[in-house]
Parts: structure tokens; sequence; C-alpha cells
């Protein structure tokens, strides 16, 4: 009998963790969003007069998706994290694969930060 759990708890918890991180995720967005709208409704009711200011202070206040992308950060954590991948294949295990993986994502960095760095100065916008 316990050595046909052993492959089902795998198995639970391998195709279970995913969904369950997803929905942690999404329930922790949830919750953040009524506690913002709950608080702009008691300001709203209360008569308080609503400036930019005062509603970004309010807890759960997010900016657009795009507001706040910083591709030159991302950029420089993709290339060091490229970088690691590539050297613990090099160093750690000396597979080639593992440095063939290193070097795509190190790659994908590259792009990314020179794609930051070609637009620092402008502003992100959603419409085209």
């Amino acid at each position: 009998m316990e050595d046909i759990l052993i492959p089902i708890f795998g198995l639970v918890g391998i195709f279970g963790m995913p969904v369950f991180i997803v929905w942690i995720v999404f329930y922790f967005d949830k919750r953040n969003k009524e506690q913002f709208h709950t608080t702009l409704q008691k300001l709203i009711e209360s008569g308080q007069e609503l400036s930019p200011d005062l509603i970004q202070s309010i807890p759960g206040y997010k900016m657009d998706k795009n507001g706040n992308r910083n591709d030159i950060r991302s950029g420089t954590i993709t290339v060091a994290v490229g970088i690691g991948i590539a050297l613990f294949g090099f160093i750690g295990v000396q597979e080639e694969a593992l440095i063939g993986i290193g070097l795509l994502v190190f790659s994908i960095g590259m792009g990314i930060l020179v794609y930051g760095i070609y637009n620092r100065n402008k502003k992100v916008d959603d419409n085209p």
C-alpha cells in the first residue's frame, strides 16, 4: 500500500503545485483590489475630495501594467541568470546542453537589455 502512495503524492504534488501557486497569486491580487475599492468607496461616502495623490496613497493602488516597466533591470537580471546557468553547466556538471540553455537565456537577456537602453527615455503607452 505504501508503494503506491508515493507515486500518487508525487503526481499530485507535481501537477497540483503550479495550480496552487497560480491560485495564491490570483487570490491575493483579488484581495488587494477589494481592499482598494472598499477604501475608495468609504472615501467617496465620506465626501472627501479625491486627489490623485490621495488615490495613490490608498493600500492596494496599482499602476497601469506598462506604467512602470523597466527593461534595463529585467535585461540585467536575465543576463545574470543566463551566465549563472552557463557557468553551472561548464563548472558544475559539465553538460553541454546546460551551457547552451544558459547562453540562450543570456542572449534573451541581452536583447531585453539593448531594447531597454534604446528606449530608455520613451514613455510606455498602451496606444500604438
